[in-house]
C-alpha cells in the first residue's frame, strides 16, 4: 500500500506552497485523487516523481508550459508494484540527466565563446564588429569535433588537462594582457629593454602555465605555430608574433 499525502504535509516535506500546489493542478502538471469521503486532495508517488521532474526543470529555467509538453511525453507510469515505481524513477532520472548533460554542453561552449571574445577585447582595446558578428554565428553552429579530435591525436589524457584549452581563467587571461604588450613592443630589437622584460614575463608565464614541464610547453608551441599562410592556432598567435617570442627568448 503505497503512502498518501495530504496537500499540507507535501507542502511542508517540500516546501512547495499549497497555493502552487494548487496552480500545478490547475495546469494539469498534477492530479491528485480526491479522499471518497471528504473530497480532500491527496499525493501519491506518482505525484512526487512530478513533482521532482518539475523542480529540475524550474531550476533549468524551462517554462511551465514547456514542462507540461516535457511531462506529457515522458510521463511516469507508475502501477501498484514496486518495481514498476523504481522503472518509472529510473527512467525519469535518465531523462533528466540526459537534459542537464546536454544543457551543461552547450552552457560551456557559450562560456569559451563568451571568455574568446572578452579575451580579444581585452588583447587590442577595442570592439570588434566582425568577431561580435562570428560570436552569434558561432551560436547556433555545432561544435568542431576536428579540433577535439587533432588534439587528442597530439595530446595524452593527462596533457590535455593542463593545456590551456577551452580554459577560461585567470591565468588564461593573463596571456591576454602579454599579449598586448607584444603586439606593442613585436617591433623592436628583441636584445631591447622591453623585449627582455617580455621575455621574463612570458618565461615565468610558461612555467606557471605548464606547471614547469618544458617538453609539454615545447610541444604545445610546435602544435599552435601555424605553417606560412595559414591562419593562427590560438589567438593572437601569428607567425609574426611567434617568430618575435622566439627571437627574444633565445637572447
Amino acid at each position: 500500500m503505497f503512502k498518501l499525502y495530504t496537500v499540507g504535509q507535501l507542502s511542508n516535506l517540500t516546501k512547495i506552497s499549497i497555493r502552487t500546489l494548487h496552480y500545478y493542478e490547475k495546469l494539469g502538471l498534477l492530479n491528485p485523487i480526491r479522499d471518497e469521503i471528504n473530497q480532500y486532495r491527496q499525493y501519491s508517488d506518482r505525484d512526487i516523481l512530478i513533482l521532482q521532474q518539475i523542480a529540475i526543470l524550474k531550476r533549468m529555467k524551462y517554462k511551465l508550459s514547456e514542462i507540461a509538453v516535457f511531462l506529457d511525453q515522458n510521463g511516469p507510469v507508475v502501477g501498484e508494484s514496486s518495481h514498476h515505481v523504481v522503472t518509472a524513477w529510473m527512467q525519469s532520472l535518465e531523462k533528466q540527466l540526459k537534459i542537464v548533460r546536454e544543457q551543461k554542453e552547450d552552457l560551456k561552449r557559450v562560456e569559451q565563446l563568451l571568455f574568446s571574445t572578452l579575451y580579444s577585447i581585452r588583447v587590442t582595446d577595442e570592439v570588434n564588429l566582425d568577431e561580435m558578428l562570428n560570436f552569434i554565428k558561432e551560436l547556433d553552429q555545432p561544435k568542431d569535433l576536428s579540433r577535439s579530435t587533432l588534439l587528442q591525436q597530439v595530446f595524452t589524457p593527462e596533457e590535455l588537462k593542463v593545456l590551456p584549452i577551452d580554459k577560461s581563467g585567470t591565468v588564461e587571461m593573463e596571456w591576454a594582457d602579454i599579449l598586448k604588450e607584444i603586439n606593442k613592443h613585436m617591433h623592436e630589437a628583441p636584445d631591447s629593454e622591453a623585449s627582455q622584460k617580455l621575455a621574463k614575463r612570458i618565461s615565468e608565464y610558461a612555467s606557471v602555465l605548464f606547471h614547469g614541464d618544458e617538453q609539454l610547453a615545447e610541444k604545445y608551441w610546435e602544435y599552435i605555430t601555424p605553417e606560412d599562410g595559414q591562419s593562427p592556432r590560438a589567438y593572437g598567435m601569428s607567425t609574426e608574433v611567434m617568430r618575435y617570442i622566439e627571437k627574444i627568448l633565445e637572447r
